[in-house]
């Protein structure tokens, strides 16, 4: 995502107005930004796949420097430092992007300009002229965190997270779990799909990790309640699983959280909940580090898996000591193929090395060893803007009904 060597037309009159000696300019300027919103977005002649997009802050105390925070650029951030506007408050940034993106953003004000990227994290804020807001909310449903976000002209509509008047809907309960193995408490919550009985029946069932996300920021109640009235699936039962403060430690292939899955929270669940014992009509999910540990959840235990759901993998990971590359592709070419079947993504605005190579990697691997792999590359970033629609097309891949 680099910097554009094309110029914003509506940035070049603004500061010919401002140098004409318009005193009006800038004020008119914003207006029209609150008005119609942040960045500015503009069509480039003669290409119809690009269009130039705009940042804009207006500052409102002493800043040194602004850096624009794509969520997936590591290296190079020092090329995102807006510039500001001679003579004004105002700071800008233009890249050229590809029409069918949605991406978020964020910015860094008077950034510190180092390789600091924790301290930097604590420093971001979200867009106040942009209308466009990821909100997450923490499990008291407190707001800790906002994103602002894009979505470039020709994107491809969401479908499966907007909910629609017509469409039954599951319960979803929500429970407080002690885990022996872990020692700590977290929510549990379970879906159960509209018209569950418990009589002479046992659902297939998935279980996602992040379930707070999953279920307040990616809508997954509404993905699973039109994919099951639309008979793209049949019903299932859902199991999501929240994080803790442990969640690095947790979600990166641990055995003991690996157990705590398969050994406590699934007994529990089939106590309590008519869910099938089939391998076949489970589905283990997750997101970034979830993905990565719903792979290794595959690898461990396929006789209570079956079918692996993963959405931007975090497979750059690799245990501290280990010098291996692709550490869990490894593990898989080692061994005899597994009874499981498997469905990938990853955004196309995703680091290349850690996620994009990482995942292509663990495909190829998977294929080769003779699996059933579906691959998708969504037109996105490594954010939550998409893994609600992919997680529809990855479960009409593992049990769509034919």
């Amino acid at each position: 995502m680099g910097k554009s060597l094309l110029k914003s037309k509506m940035i070049m009159e603004l500061n010919e107005k401002i140098q004409q000696g318009n005193n009006q300019a800038m004020e008119e300027f914003l207006c029209e930004i609150k008005s119609n919103g942040a960045p500015l977005v503009e069509r480039i002649d003669g290409d119809s796949e690009n269009s130039l997009v705009t940042y804009v802050y207006k500052q409102h105390e002493d800043i040194e420097n602004i850096l624009l925070i794509h969520i997936d650029e590591f290296e190079n951030y020092l090329e995102n430092k807006m510039e500001r506007l001679v003579g004004t408050d105002l700071w800008y940034k233009t890249y050229k992007m590809n029409n069918e993106l949605r991406f978020s953003y964020k910015f860094s004000v008077n950034d510190a300009l180092d390789d600091d990227f924790e301290k930097r994290a604590s420093n971001l804020e979200y867009d106040k002229l942009n209308k466009n807001k990821l909100v997450f909310k923490d499990s008291e449903g407190i707001v800790d965190r906002i994103d602002s976000y894009v979505i470039m002209p020709s994107a491809k509509e969401q479908f499966w997270i907007k909910e629609r008047n017509d469409t039954s809907k599951g319960v979803l309960y929500k429970h407080k779990y002690h885990s022996k193995k872990l020692d700590n408490y977290r929510s549990v919550w379970v879906y159960t799909p509209f018209g569950y009985t418990q009589e002479n029946t046992e659902y297939g069932f998935l279980l996602l990790t992040d379930g707070d996300a999953y279920i307040n920021v990616l809508s997954a109640t509404t993905v699973l309640d039109k994919l099951i009235v639309d008979k793209k699936i049949p019903p299932i039962v859902t199991i999501f699983v929240d994080s803790n403060d442990d969640r690095y430690k947790e979600l990166t292939c641990n055995d003991t959280f690996v157990d705590f899955l398969t050994e406590e929270i699934v007994p529990w669940v089939r106590d309590n909940y008519a869910i099938s014992c089939k391998p076949e009509q489970a589905i283990i999910g997750g997101s970034s580090l979830g993905g990565l540990t719903a792979t290794y959840v595959g690898l461990k235990k396929c006789e209570v898996f079956g079918n692996v759901l993963s959405q931007s993998g975090s497979y750059w990971y690799k245990p501290e000591g280990s010098k291996e590359d692709n550490w869990l592709s490894s593990k898989f070419r080692e061994i005899d193929k597994l009874p499981l079947k498997f469905y990938l993504n990853v955004g196309v605005l995703e680091h290349k090395d850690m996620m994009i190579d990482t995942n292509i990697t663990l495909r190829d691997t998977l294929r080769d060893k003779g699996y059933t792999v579906q691959f998708e590359e969504f037109k996105s970033g490594h954010d939550y803007l998409s893994w609600g629609e992919t997680l529809a097309n990855g479960l009409i891949s593992l049990i769509g009904t034919k």
